[in-house]
């Protein structure tokens, strides 16, 4: 494979031809890495935008529903106002599933019991999204060294994936030149096996996020690049390697199963496991979403009222 490649370099470098082909590779580079890290950017000032918005719209629940929880009656007012508000929330960009499930719970059955489930959920949401906001905000603001080196060279990944699929193009080619006819599909099987090696890394570096079921993406990525190293042992492995990505790949559709509902929350559940925090106002919402560099506190416990109510 080096010899190919340095072989390739020697006969671009000896022409004309060569040293306007390695031009337009050199302007291909720019444009690939300018493009993508404008992309890059983008999606991280969305990112933070749809925190941002959903955050907002969580602010407006907050007193009423704060101030519902504190009381056992309720006027049929207090009660509108807040399924009116909540029906708002279904548009915040970053709404759970399971929050969704508790919104549409309570506007169906107005009970007090799914108020509190209600609120559990709420609090533990809006905790999640405020110190992910306050993440992103410090990453960004104060980035490490090496993440400093890595937003400098994410941009390039495009331009090394297209290379390396250049590269098993040419080695395609090279290979096929004299081959047999019975190990053509060989051949094909190895190019096509090294270039789902290629996208699979690509996916990994590119796209995916550090959370529990992306976790498990990545190690499925990781492990399909990680068998087409078994090429090394000769082209009769071809097909077995591309089997065995074949196999993975279709293992993963399993990964995404959905919750059975006796995973979900539900009226009647254990409300004793833990005393839900208050939730923050929305001005104190409001603020974080605006201040870069607010630091993430847990919020204040309920009155000891409420905690003995949820005692007895």
């Amino acid at each position: 494979m080096f010899h190919m490649v340095t072989t390739f370099i020697n006969t671009l470098s000896s022409s004309v031809e060569g040293f306007i082909l390695a031009g337009l590779t050199v302007v291909l580079f720019i444009w690939l890495y300018i493009r993508t890290a404008l992309q890059l950017q983008t999606a991280r000032r969305e990112q933070l935008e749809r925190l941002q918005k959903s955050l907002l719209l969580y602010s407006r629940v907050t007193g009423p529903l704060s101030e519902m929880m504190e009381r056992e009656n309720h006027s049929q007012d207090e009660i509108s106002q807040l399924v009116s508000l909540l029906e708002e929330c279904k548009a915040a960009p970053i709404l759970t599933s399971d929050l969704h499930e508790q919104i549409d719970a309570y506007i169906r059955e107005r009970d007090p019991s799914r108020l509190s489930m209600l609120h559990k959920t709420w609090v533990r949401e809006v905790n999640r999204r405020i110190e992910e906001q306050s993440t992103l905000l410090r990453k960004w603001d104060r980035p490490s060294w090496g993440f400093s080196f890595w937003v400098l060279l994410k941009p390039a990944l495009p331009f090394v994936a297209l290379v390396a699929i250049l590269v098993w193009g040419l080695q395609l080619y090279q290979t096929l030149i004299g081959l047999p006819e019975s190990n053509v599909i060989h051949a094909w099987a190895r190019f096509i096996s090294c270039v789902i090696a290629t996208a699979s890394l690509y996916l990994v570096f590119m796209y995916t996020r550090r959370l529990p079921l992306n976790l498990l993406y990545t190690g499925l990525y990781v492990l399909i690049a990680a068998v087409a190293l078994f090429h090394l042992l000769g082209l009769n492995m071809a097909l077995y390697i591309i089997s065995v990505q074949v196999i993975l790949f279709i293992a993963g559709f399993t990964l995404t199963t959905k919750r059975t509902r006796r995973e979900r929350p539900y009226a009647g559940r254990d409300l004793v496991v833990e005393v839900a925090p208050t939730l923050i106002t929305e001005v104190s919402v409001s603020s974080l979403a605006t201040t870069p560099n607010h630091d993430i506190s847990e919020l204040p416990t309920r009155s000891n009222r409420k905690n003995n109510k949820y005692r007895g």
